[in-house]
């Protein structure tokens, strides 16, 4: 309150002013510059008045390319004027259109980031903030010849290089302005004539219909072997037309359209030898409406003695199925579990995958079947949306269709803990608590749920029981 208290005040706010100033402009000379260095050290970030970086072009290419999609830039530099931070703010400015991201972080996941996208950015002199995998990706994306050259551009004695896949896994067309038809068409499906279990298959399907048919549109695949029972499901291969990625920014595209998808799927490694074929049903994910798609005639055999094809990458659904499949093993599985969401989650940026595999999952265990597997992947794919009462109806029917398993029960408690419901989360416990009384994850959910309930002792002798 007194006078010196006053000035002390309006002082720092004025320093802070000035430094503020100093900071953002280069018009402090020697005396500012030493202040900064003093006061607030790497600070300094002036406004760029150079030549316009080609931010601005590089996102045009990718539209002007590939008008009817979202795309996901990898950008491998980190520089301070090209990075995935800036590519990515005017690829939103651009409708949200295109994402930039970093990909090639870590050196076990170069080879999937390398596959995965279909634009790359490289530039040649210093790289900026970059890992060591960094050069692994570059030389990958340059040298392997599954890229070819878009574009380039000269900044700072450097050059931008925009690469694209040669072989594009989503293509849009438009093949007639006329009014479309009704319902969504399967034109022709390709596959190997013969492919070994257990290994990736490639298969292109070609779609046609209305534009809004087919961005709303859930394909449920089901691969059916041919000389068995036609209600036994051998492999499913679910996702949204063009990966969910249809898209064409502000304009609402009119006619018909072609979609073909050039992509993986996985037949189990347990399946048994013989020729299978395909049953499609398409699924609006904003109507709801359903409806049985005719498939052109298609045969695929499976044989334990043919060599396998190359194939792409696999699609971001089955990844995510595969990784829920390892669920029931507990605690061992999620670490690994995480880490592929993480890398996976870079390719679609909006997490559209998720979306799709849930829409999916559930018309499947509504509509299909009670899959053991399908039911802990919908509750994966509700916990990653964090969509809590999907998770725990969807964990309720995992505790159903895997009720042996104790850590199906401490799936279903922690949502439940998470949703400050300890009381269900206590009573979800019991059968694991019944049957596992000495595993470590059930004892220490049941101690958080006895301790949200106000029961500290108890809480304190199952903690204490944890460190003996």
């Amino acid at each position: 309150r007194s006078l010196w208290a006053q000035r002390i005040r309006w002082g720092t706010f004025g320093l802070a002013v000035l430094l503020m100033v100093f900071n953002l402009f280069p018009i402090g000379g020697l005396i500012g510059n030493a202040m900064t260095l003093a006061l607030s050290p790497n600070a300094q970030h002036y406004p760029y008045m150079k030549q316009e970086l080609p931010h601005r072009q590089i996102i045009a290419q990718i539209i002007a390319t590939e008008p009817y999609l979202r795309s996901t830039l990898g950008v491998l530099p980190s520089t301070t004027k090209i990075n995935q931070h800036n590519l990515n703010y005017y690829g939103r400015l651009a409708n949200s259109q295109v994402y930039g991201r970093q990909v090639g972080i870590k050196k076990k996941f170069v080879k999937q980031d390398a596959r995965s996208l279909s634009w790359f950015l490289t530039k040649t002199g210093k790289q900026g903030s970059v890992p060591k995998a960094q050069a692994l990706i570059v030389k990958s994306v340059e040298q392997d010849g599954d890229f070819q050259l878009h574009k380039s551009w000269i900044v700072d004695s450097s050059t931008l290089k925009l690469y694209h896949q040669k072989t594009p896994p989503i293509e849009v067309k438009a093949i007639s302005p006329k009014p479309p038809q009704t319902k969504i068409a399967l034109l022709q499906v390709t596959v190997p004539e013969k492919t070994p279990p257990g290994v990736p298959v490639s298969v292109t399907y070609e779609w046609t219909g209305a534009w809004e048919e087919l961005q709303n549109g859930i394909v449920l695949l089901t691969w059916k072997n041919l000389s068995k029972d036609k209600e036994e499901i051998s492999w499913i291969h679910d996702h949204g037309i063009g990966m969910g990625n249809l898209y064409a920014g502000a304009n609402k595209p009119q006619g018909t359209f072609q979609v073909t998808e050039r992509m993986a799927m996985l037949p189990p490694a347990d399946i048994a030898p013989g020729n299978y074929i395909l049953e499609a049903v398409y699924l609006n994910r904003v109507s709801g409406e359903s409806y049985s798609i005719p498939v052109p005639k298609v045969t695929l055999q499976i044989d334990s003695q043919a060599a396998a094809t190359t194939a792409p990458e696999l699609d971001l659904i089955t990844q995510l199925r595969n990784l829920a499949a390892n669920l029931p093993q507990g605690r061992k599985a999620l670490e690994q579990l995480f880490t592929e969401i993480a890398r996976i989650n870079q390719y679609d940026p909006i997490q559209d995958y998720l979306e799709q595999a849930r829409l999916s999952l559930a018309y499947r265990l509504q509509h299909v079947s009670q899959n053991r597997d399908w039911a802990y992947a919908l509750a994966l794919a509700n916990v990653l949306q964090k969509k809590v009462n999907g998770a725990i109806e969807a964990l309720e029917k995992v505790t159903q269709l895997d009720s042996e398993n104790p850590y199906a029960w401490a799936y279903l408690a922690f949502v439940q803990i998470y949703n400050w419901q300890p009381g269900a989360a206590e009573k979800s416990l019991q059968p694991s608590l019944a049957k596992n009384p000495d595993l470590k994850e059930i004892q220490a959910l049941h101690g958080v749920a006895a301790l949200m309930q106000g029961k500290v002792v108890r809480a304190w002798e199952i903690f204490q029981k944890l460190r003996a």
